[in-house]
């Protein structure tokens, strides 16, 4: 193909580009999770380039239930197109990862726990520990909230402390912030359609700013109630075909898609000085809104021309250099319309005839993921950017009779093509428009070549894995082994530099090796449960190294840093490994059990009636055990929604099971009993009290709480410290401050000190109470506290507040 040079800018555009240009945003990270398997930016390239059409014809069984007829008059008697791009499970999460009860998992709205778990992956795929950049910029699109009808649906008695958190929208981005422990701006957006572009437009404005270093932008959209495609449908955008057919003259409208998307965006010149890898470069974008015209909800070709001017502006370039634009493309009659001659115009106009506008849509292969959809195709865009050829947008057989793409320079990308060869550096735009008025448009550009590494040293390196749980940390090295057996040209060093950039676990691997196949084969013994163990030499290297430097051969150095990292210790790697660059690798095999809200309570589904007040607290069951003779605190409490714990793992995951014992537990009796020679309860049975009191807090079976187990690891937060402090008020009629929850953080400090305030008439003698035995695991490091030491310490870090509370 010949040549193309570069032209002078036209004398449309609204502003002096060249005066204006924006600084370059490189996008480092990405993740997604979309409809066809599509859960990374790897998983939806191959969906692309293989052209599949991940479009279902009905929801995932189960989803919902009806007929899904509308009420309305437009809907009434026709039956809605339920078609869509369906994610194969939305209510799975690892919640135990994200230091989340399941209790208040089952009230988070799954939008909440998608973007979460995103986040993450995202972070991964840039090698980036988000305990390191804590002034980073988190920006979220969200449209509907159908778990809010779905969680109203049990009735006001299912309210429970975690609902309005569980549904408030700006929780979504605030949750990212707060796990993330990100210190930047924090908000959701909703544009409608146009609202994970806006969030990418926002978070490019703050990082030129200077209002955080780093920035996450995403977009997550969730259908889970026919009653939003019902009322879409009686707007008349939904598709009777049940596809997307992006400016086809059969278009009739969409199919609804559903999933989410993060990008991790940092400015270009700092992205360079760190080493990061850069998908693409975004040189700048605008937002606008239609303003006053025939129809709020119909798109504006005048609003749309002067968003790209602006957005061409802003970036400072020619709109004859776009090469492609990943169109909003919804398929309807009036949008379509309006997109194509606001495309013509701007960027059609003077085109060389062999150099159209190639235009294409991935609603067409995963339906509209409304809120996601900008950031569904920028994510397109930057792959494509990255391997230099434009997908095929699909269900395109001929345009409408009213546009001519000869003539408007412009042509719908109806096969896969390479990128069009020219003189300047490959460019793109993505389109993203409201049924509100609102629109984006973002400016994208390829990522510079990076700079060249020295030769790779052919010298071993230490390559290291791992993850929360033992079952975890074999499904990471099976997905690892996977990923590497299907892609033969990784290199080690870059293997291993990015592997080490990432958060380190409790559950750890270490393998030194000479080439990937090393690799491969460790990975081969770790899947089938024969990987060897070291032995305890490490110090032993490491001291002979530092008193005789040279004696200890390299090899066994990086072995011996090797167990010291399983023992939890972590090397300065850039001492230990040579420099590498960042690829990408499987991001963490998140370990999903069910969290769902249903009419039954968490202990209905365990075959246990739980109690929905002080009163049932107190009967039964606790009326054989002597408490203080006070009334005790009234505290109503909701029921809990139920937790199911069906977990999902892929068919060679599924025999892979945690090897390591459960820790110690107390099965809690049924009745809080006392011996038969004291008027209170022993600590044991207050220990079992305790067990179960926590475990209806957290939403878990008894038999999953360790007495020994800080209630950090069960995910407490001061919702569930309240709850707790009231639960055992009531049962055991003294006053129990919250701040007791924090001061003895275990069942069993918490059975002692419970113990000493029944016992004691006044404040507590300064006389320690019974030692149970001490920790048999401490820390590694660290020299082991008696109990009574520990409630010593609790007492002395509550200080006179708990004094008080016994002195009532």
């Amino acid at each position: 193909m010949k040549k193309a040079k570069r032209r002078t800018r036209p004398q449309q555009t609204a502003f002096d580009g060249a005066a204006h240009a924006a600084e370059p945003i490189a996008v480092i990270g990405m993740s997604c999770r979309f409809a066809g398997g599509a859960d990374s930016p790897e998983a939806l390239w191959r969906l692309l380039i293989d052209e599949t059409d991940a479009i279902a014809d009905e929801p995932p069984p189960g989803r919902w239930s009806g007929d899904y007829r509308g009420s309305d008059r437009a809907a009434a008697g026709k039956t809605v197109s339920v078609a869509g791009g369906y994610l194969a499970d939305v209510a799975g999460f690892d919640a135990e990862f994200f230091a989340i009860t399941p209790r208040e998992a089952a009230d988070m709205d799954p939008q909440q726990r998608l973007a979460l778990e995103l986040a993450w992956e995202a972070f991964e795929d840039a090698g980036i520990r988000p305990d390191r950049v804590p002034q980073t910029g988190v920006y979220f699109a969200n449209k509907f909230n159908d778990y809010r009808a779905v969680k109203l649906s049990r009735g006001a008695t299912a309210i429970t402390p975690f609902t309005s958190t569980g549904d408030v929208e700006g929780v979504i981005a605030n949750r990212v912030s707060y796990f993330l422990g990100f210190d930047g701006p924090s908000m959701t957006v909703n544009a409608s359609c146009a609202g994970s572009l806006v969030a990418v437009h926002l978070a490019c404005q703050a990082l030129r700013a200077g209002e955080s270093a780093l920035a996450v932008a995403g977009g997550v959209q969730l259908n889970l109630i026919p009653e939003t495609a019902i009322g879409l449908s009686a707007l008349g955008v939904l598709s009777a075909q049940g596809r997307s057919r992006t400016f086809d003259a059969s278009a009739d409208g969409y199919a609804r898609g559903e999933g989410g998307a993060v990008v991790i965006l940092k400015p270009l010149r700092q992205a360079l000085r760190d080493g990061d890898r850069v998908y693409c470069t975004l040189l700048g974008s605008a937002t606008n809104n239609n303003g006053k015209h025939r129809s709020m909800p119909a798109s504006s070709a005048d609003g749309q021309r002067q968003l790209i001017r602006r957005a061409c502006a802003q970036a400072g370039v020619d709109p004859l250099t776009i090469d492609y634009v990943e169109a909003h493309g919804t398929g309807t009659a009036v949008g379509d319309r309006a997109e194509l001659s606001a495309l013509a115009e701007v960027y059609g106009s003077n085109r060389a005839p062999d150099l159209p506008l190639r235009v294409g849509s991935i609603k067409t292969n995963i339906g509209h993921t409304e809120a996601a959809a900008g950031l569904a195709g920028l994510v397109k865009v930057a792959l494509a950017l990255s391997h230099r050829r434009i997908p095929r947008s699909l269900h395109f057989d001929r345009a409408p009779e009213y546009f001519d793409p000869a003539s408007a320079g412009v042509r719908v990308a109806d096969t896969a093509m390479p990128w069009p060869q020219h003189d300047g550096p490959a460019r793109a735009a993505v389109s993203a428009f409201g049924f509100g008025g609102s629109n984006a448009h973002v400016i994208a550009e390829a990522a510079p070549p990076p700079d060249p590494l020295t030769a790779p040293d052919p010298s071993e390196r230490l390559v290291v894995l791992s993850a929360r749980t033992e079952t975890a940390l074999r499904a990471h090295a099976f997905r690892l082994r996977e990923h590497l057996v299907h892609n033969p040209g990784v290199l080690l060093g870059d293997l291993a530099h990015t592997l080490a950039t990432r958060r380190p676990f409790q559950h750890r691997l270490s393998v030194v090796a000479d080439d990937v196949g090393q690799v491969v084969e460790f990975l081969d013994g770790t899947v089938s449960g024969d990987a060897d163990g070291t032995e305890n030499e490490a110090l032993s290297l490491v001291l002979s190294a530092a008193l005789r430097p040279g004696t200890v051969a390299r090899r066994d150095l990086l072995t011996a840093a090797g167990v010291l990292f399983q023992r939890g210790i972590e090397p300065d790697w850039s001492a230990v490994n040579p420099p590498g660059r960042p690829i990408t690798l499987p991001t963490y095999p998140f370990q999903r059990e069910r969290h769902w809200a249903v009419a039954e309570t968490h202990a209905e589904a365990h075959g246990v009636a739980a109690p929905d007040s002080a009163a049932d607290l107190l009967s039964s069951e606790s009326v054989d055990h002597p408490v203080r003779d006070r009334a005790p605190i009234a505290q109503t409490t909701g029921a809990a929604p139920v937790v199911s714990s069906a977990q999902n793992s892929a068919p060679v995951e599924a025999g892979v099971k945690d090897s390591g014992t459960r820790p110690a537990t107390i099965e809690p009796p049924a009745a809080l009993s006392a011996p038969e020679d004291t008027a209170e309860p022993d600590t044991a049975s207050l220990a079992a009290l305790v067990t179960r009191e926590l475990a209806e807090v957290v939403g878990i079976a008894p038999d999953r709480v360790a007495v020994r187990q800080n209630f950090d690891q069960l995910g407490i937060g001061s919702v569930h410290a309240v709850e707790l402090a009231a639960r055992l008020t009531a049962r055991l009629g003294i006053d129990v401050p919250a701040a007791i929850i924090w001061g003895c953080p275990t069942v069993e400090l918490l059975a002692a000190e419970l113990s000493t305030r029944l016992t004691a008439p006044y404040p507590a003698a300064e006389h320690p109470p019974t030692t149970p035995a001490a920790d048999p695991n401490p820390a590694p490091g660290e020299e082991a506290l008696t109990i009574s030491e520990l409630v010593a310490l609790s007492r002395e870090l509550l200080g006179s507040t708990g004094t008080r509370e016994r002195s009532r």
